[in-house]
Parts: C-alpha cells; sequence; structure tokens
C-alpha cells in the first residue's frame, strides 16, 4: 500500500511506514481515501478549466468572426453549441473514451444550444446579465451532467448529475461573468492577448466549477462502488463473466461492476508525479483534437464566403495544425511513458 503522508510504497502488512514512521491505521487508510477522492475531483476541475479557456478564446473569436452573417439569435446558439462541445467532453478526454467524449459533446451542444437560445428571454427577463448568463449555464450544466449517468445506465443516476451539473454550471456561469466584467471594467485591457486571456480565464472559470461540481457527484454517488480488498478480479452480478480488475463495465453484457480494487492493486508504478504529467499530457493531446474538429468546419465555412480554394486550404491547415499538436502532446508523453518503465525495471 501507499502510506497516505509521503506516498511511499510499503509492504501490505506493514503497520508503520518505514519512510516517515506514520501509523498505517484504519483513520489513515480512510485519510488516503479522502485525498484521492479529492484529487479525482480536482482533476475534472483542472480538465473543466483548461477546456474553458480554450473552447472560450476560440468562442469569442468565431462570434466576432461570424455574427454580423448569422443574426444575434444564431450567434447565441452558435455560441452556446461551441461552449458547451468543450465542456461536455471533458469527462470522455480524462478518462480517454471517445464513447463518453461522444456522448457529453453532444449533450453539451445540445444543452449549450439551449442556454443560448433561452439566454434572450433571460437577459429580457433579469436586469442583471451575469443572473442571465447564470441561468443559461444551469441550462448547459444540467445536459452535461446527466452524461455519466446515462452511461450507468440509472435513471436516479442522471436525476443526480443533472442537478449537480445545473448548480454547478449556475456558480460557474454567474463568477465568470462577474470575473469578465470586472475585469474588463477596472483595467480596461487594449491589448488583443490581453483581452483573450482574460475571456479564456472568465471561460476557464465556468468550467472548473461546473466540473467541480459533476466531479462532487460523479465520486460520491455516480461512480461510487463497493470495495473489496480480497478482490482478484471482477464478476458481474448479472451475467456471471469475469472481468479484469481496471473494468468499471462488465465486457460481455456492459452492466455496471459493483465492485472496486483498492488503490494500491491498480498502481502500476510509485512514480506518480510523473504520471500525473502524462496523464495531463493525453488529455492535451485530446482536446487538440477536440479542437481541431470543432474548428476546421467553422473556419471552412468562415472562408467560403470569400473563396472556396481558400476556404479548402485553411480547412488543411486546421487539420494539419491540430493534428501536429495531438502528436506532438502524444510524442512527449510517450517519452515519460519510456522513463517511467525505465525507471520502474532500475
Amino acid at each position: 500500500m501507499y502510506c497516505p503522508s509521503c506516498e511511499n510504497l510499503t509492504k501490505e502488512d506493514a503497520k508503520y511506514c518505514g519512510r516517515c514512521g506514520l501509523s498505517l491505521s484504519h483513520a489513515s487508510e480512510k485519510f488516503t481515501h479522502i485525498t484521492a477522492d479529492f484529487a479525482w475531483i480536482w482533476r475534472r476541475s483542472w480538465g473543466g478549466f483548461v477546456s474553458g479557456f480554450i473552447g472560450w478564446i476560440l468562442v469569442f473569436i468565431i462570434s466576432r468572426m461570424v455574427s454580423a452573417n448569422i443574426g444575434s439569435v444564431m450567434n447565441n446558439i452558435f455560441t452556446g453549441m461551441v461552449c458547451g462541445v468543450f465542456l461536455g467532453t471533458v469527462g470522455g478526454i480524462i478518462e480517454e473514451s471517445a464513447y463518453k467524449a461522444l456522448c457529453g459533446g453532444l449533450l453539451g451542444t445540445l444543452g449549450g444550444a439551449l442556454g443560448g437560445l433561452l439566454n434572450i428571454p433571460f437577459v429580457q427577463i433579469m436586469p442583471d446579465q451575469s443572473m442571465a448568463i447564470l441561468a443559461t449555464w444551469a441550462v448547459g450544466g444540467a445536459f452535461i451532467g446527466a452524461t455519466s449517468g446515462i452511461i450507468e445506465r440509472s435513471n436516479k443516476k442522471v436525476i443526480a448529475g443533472v442537478l449537480f451539473g445545473l448548480a454547478g454550471g449556475a456558480i460557474g456561469g454567474y463568477f465568470g461573468s462577474v470575473f469578465y466584467g470586472s475585469i474588463m471594467m477596472e483595467f480596461h485591457p487594449l491589448g488583443w492577448a490581453a483581452t483573450r486571456m482574460i475571456e479564456g480565464l472568465s471561460g476557464g472559470l465556468v468550467g472548473a466549477l461546473l466540473w467541480f461540481s459533476i466531479g462532487i457527484i460523479e465520486k460520491l454517488y455516480i461512480f461510487k462502488r463497493r470495495e473489496d480488498p480480497e478482490i482478484s478480479e471482477k464478476i458481474c452480478v448479472k451475467c456471471g463473466k469475469h472481468n479484469d480488475l481496471h473494468f468499471w463495465y462488465c465486457g460481455s453484457c456492459g452492466s455496471v461492476l459493483q465492485t472496486s480494487a483498492p488503490r494500491q492493486k491498480l498502481v502500476k508504478t510509485p512514480y506518480r508525479g510523473m504520471e500525473r504529467i502524462i496523464n495531463a499530457l493525453h488529455f492535451l493531446s485530446w482536446l487538440f483534437g477536440v479542437t481541431g474538429v470543432i474548428t476546421t468546419p467553422v473556419v471552412f465555412f468562415i472562408f467560403l464566403n470569400h473563396n472556396f480554394f481558400l476556404a479548402c486550404i485553411s480547412a488543411i491547415f486546421t487539420v494539419l495544425f491540430s493534428y501536429l499538436m495531438i502528436v506532438g502532446f502524444r510524442f512527449v508523453s510517450d517519452m515519460f511513458s519510456v522513463l517511467v518503465k525505465l525507471s520502474n525495471k532500475a
């Protein structure tokens, strides 16, 4: 097991950590679970921040380019859809699941479009713009929060995800709006880079708070499993098939596997810091893939109004740049992975 104080790898039957001397009691084991849960939720929040940061910068840039051609209503729907895609795919990207990223992206698109459409009456009803944005992102967050419950095939978990997504979207939308308005009024940034940075930080704040809220309900309820320290394989209660320890769903019938293995049985190496860097690089690789999928058709249609040939070339360059970023982050993560394997063998 790992010491909750210094993360030193100790023997299963050890009563004290040989490195720092901590008593490895039931209380220290419980502390380990708490810190692991918080780290899991924090990764969700960090992923939401990065996705929101990049998504909001792109949305502001694209919105200014196309708003004159599509009108205010369609512009609201379009920007909501793009933001929703970026925030909806966070869970799938972190888990490196194309299936969950697709489900979250579709729900984020629907929630963002509906929120953007409802933003118009919200603005008319609510004189405070920040409250209108709060209501707008409460709608989008509710759709995004439903993703994990749908994958778990549980109506109760869908409702729980919707409620926490709604709350997280409302809180994130409010604080993101207040942050953006306060910074713009207080400092009046004039430079392009400074303005984009403020836009990105406001979107990152929305994403971080949304996914912090969703992460809480996912970890404490939606993805909650009964831990069995003696488990060596997972047996599906529905079909009786045997599954590997790292499986969350039965490989035969797709049912939820109700038991989980303790952390020390799943950790592959003691190099936790390097593994976190590898996971972060994987996340950025996936995120640039999502960015490329979203921006390529947008770039094509923007330039299509001017020149068909230019639109094709711009779309190709967008695809090439996105692919280059994906390969680049994967290359660096593979280098770190090799170092982990070499260190583990040593």
